[in-house]
């Protein structure tokens, strides 16, 4: 192989590595605030101690010393918890977080090719906080491997007191398993932790050199019949079997054998015979997951744009299809166009379903950073905050959930500035000191809905009232033709602000008109709802996917439009008994419940009062959570529109959410109702 090919091979490697490195470092940070609540829970310091003890594995094979130091030095913290006893102080808890941090700066250039960080800081800052007598200082000075794993594949025997058996651990990996050697690293030292390994094959110094299989063989004593080192082995990601065989031969220092040098390999070439009959080991299986690929984002952003055409051409053979059963077509050929286009209906479906699965990633690739966000703005504002998160399993589609990152850091800046109030100031308005910030997710119909909840100071219309005359963005007689919840509505004003001058903490220059532009990119919504002293909901409504969706066909003025269905909550007749005018505007009684009826015709003249005199259906649907009926001139039915870009220039008209190919051939513009109203 040459050194293009090893080259490579390494950044495959690497590639690999950093991916895993990634979702460790999101778990062992969500895991530290954890810690930080409930800094007793030995299950949670074990969490983070197998995190950076896979990370240092994965480092060591890769040859990158300054990542085994750090992590070395993280377990060394976590091991004086788990098994020395040393209390978790909030001191200790901020050392890891900085070494936490260091690693995803290390991690970082290592993914941009840049230089690494020195690891020489966060080591002088464990140096100062362990002191010279600490065991963890000491680990600083001497890094390695666990003395627990012989670097040969063999060790001496020399035990002490009452005999122990010897115990063979066959671990089998997957056999498309990346980094074999990061895996078997991983097993070997882990199980060195909780028994006494005597030889492995391949050794530690064949698997640090890469010269590793899909099978590791650990010969091992232990007092619990091995199985912790079973169960050890087990949790390691990519194993596939847990094999533990007994020997009856047991080692002793009457027995010859103990003095003895135990090799890895077969039991007879380590002068230990096996008594098959008499041996009573176990096989424990993990269930086989599904293989994986990794695959490039943009070849899914193809294959959803060729969906696209596909469903336009499925729509079109359907429409023909039915055509042709309308008109009483009969012979061999309309029966076989009818077949088909059914059966292209059925597997086109399950094509465009199957590609939008794969697109769709789980909330918590985002939620997770958060908790550690609202920890260290807490700290830094001297407030107190109980921050909860639930539905982090709602999927959405890739595109989307980049999109919200940012508008959802900013609302949660907003909460820890605006919202949550200090203790003091809690304890005087008859509240308790800590308060609670709650980040939740779910579904509704064709949408992912994301609230952010405080029940901090809320928002006060009146403040915000002067504040949009003071900066000039309306005036006094303006503001006082205001309702409260209009009121509110002006956060969305560009340049608004009610802070006199920008905080650390929020007043960056990315205001909420920015997290609203953001979502109306995405067809996605934000919602405001605030009681003064209660506290403040920010919901945002988004959609599952922005390739295809479900769209109501109306006709207006000759002209026809697409409304995305996920919008509409009904559809009624107009009659003209059902129309009124309620101070000067037209409205439409529905069951008893009045409607602000809403020109389409109008609101695209950017008069939406004005009725048009052809409008004969009225679509039931709402906009800043207040109902309200559009009238539109014709109903053509339903349809599965590709959602196309209108470009940069015309995607910055109101209300206009893309365009569309039906599936006649013609072309329909997408409207965005929110933004149209």
């Amino acid at each position: 192989m040459n050194d293009k090919d090893n080259y490579q091979e390494y950044r495959q490697d690497l590639e690999i590595f950093l991916s895993e490195v990634d979702e460790l470092l999101a778990n062992t940070e969500e895991n530290l605030v954890e810690l930080e609540k409930a800094p007793s829970d030995a299950a949670l310091i074990q969490e983070v101690f197998r995190a950076m003890h896979t990370i240092k594995g994965g480092a060591a094979t890769l040859g990158l010393q300054d990542g085994v130091e750090v992590t070395h030095l993280m377990e060394s913290i976590l091991d004086e918890v788990r098994s020395q006893g040393r209390e978790l102080t909030a001191e200790m808890v901020d050392v890891l977080f900085a070494v936490l941090d260091y690693l995803r700066e290390w991690r970082n250039a290592l993914g941009g090719d840049k230089e690494r960080p020195s690891p020489e800081k966060i080591l002088a800052k464990i140096r100062e906080f362990a002191g010279n007598e600490s065991s963890v200082a000491h680990s600083v000075s001497q890094q390695g491997t666990s003395s627990a794993v012989p670097r040969d594949g063999s060790r001496t025997v020399d035990l002490d007191g009452d005999g122990k058996r010897i115990y063979l651990l066959t671990v089998r990996f997957k056999s498309d398993a990346p980094l074999l050697s990061v895996r078997a690293f991983q097993v070997l030292t882990l199980v060195g932790e909780v028994s006494e390994v005597l030889s492995s094959a391949p050794s530690l110094d064949d698997i640090e050199n890469d010269r590793v299989s899909d099978v590791l063989r650990i010969y091992l004593t232990a007092e619990d019949d091995g199985k912790e080192a079973a169960r050890t082995a087990r949790g390691v990601q990519d194993v596939a079997e847990v094999s533990l065989e007994r020997y009856d031969q047991r080692v002793s220092r009457d027995n010859p054998a103990a003095s003895g040098s135990v090799a890895g390999g077969a039991g007879n070439e380590a002068g230990f015979s096996r008594d098959e009959s008499a041996s009573q080991g176990y096989t424990v299986k993990k269930t086989t997951l599904g293989k994986t690929v990794r695959v490039d984002v943009a070849l899914l952003d193809f294959l959803m744009d060729m969906v696209g055409e596909l469903v336009i051409d499925r729509t079109r053979l359907t429409q023909i299809a039915t055509r042709l059963q309308r008109s009483g077509e009969t012979s061999a050929v309309g029966n076989e166009i009818r077949a088909l286009a059914a059966h292209l209906q059925r597997t086109s479906a399950e094509l465009q379903e199957g590609i939008m699965r794969a697109r769709l990633l789980p909330l918590k690739n985002i939620f997770t950073k958060f908790p550690r966000m609202i920890r260290d703005l807490a700290q830094r504002c001297g407030k107190q905050v109980e921050f909860e998160m639930a539905g982090e399993d709602t999927e959405l589609d890739r595109t989307v959930l980049e999109v919200i990152d940012d508008p959802l850091i900013h609302i949660l800046r907003n909460a820890i500035d605006h919202g949550i109030e200090t203790p003091d100031e809690r304890v005087a308005r008859g509240k308790p000191p800590k308060g609670r910030i709650r980040l939740l997710a779910w579904h509704e119909e064709n949408q992912v809905l994301v609230r952010v909840e405080d029940d901090g100071a809320g928002i006060d219309p009146e403040k915000i009232k002067k504040a949009a005359v003071k900066k000039g963005l309306l005036t006094e007689e303006e503001v006082r033709k205001l309702s409260e919840k209009e009121a509110i509505e002006l956060i969305f004003m560009p340049g608004f602000s009610t802070t006199e001058k920008a905080t650390e903490v929020s007043g960056r220059g990315v205001g909420m008109d920015v997290v609203r532009t953001n979502l109306e990119r995405i067809n996605g919504h934000v919602e405001v709802r605030s009681q003064v002293g209660l506290g403040t909901e920010v919901t945002l409504r988004l959609p599952l996917t922005l390739a295809i969706m479900r769209a109501l066909l109306v006709k207006c003025e000759d002209l026809t439009y697409a409304i995305p269905t996920s919008s509409v909550e009904e559809v009624l007749a107009i009659k003209d008994g059902d129309i009124r005018t309620i101070q000067g505007k037209p409205a439409m009684s529905v069951r008893g419940r009045i409607f602000p009826l809403i020109s389409l015709a109008g609101a695209l003249r950017d008069d939406k009062w004005k009725r048009g005199s052809s409008e004969r259906y009225a679509l039931l649907t709402r906009t800043n959570d207040e109902p309200l009926a559009l009238g539109v001139d014709d109903l053509l039915g339903e349809e599965e529109v590709v959602v196309k870009e209108m470009g940069r220039l015309l995607s910055r008209l109101k209300g206009i959410a893309g365009a569309t190919i039906l599936a006649q051939g013609d072309p329909a513009v997408i409207l965005d109702v929110q933004r149209l109203i």
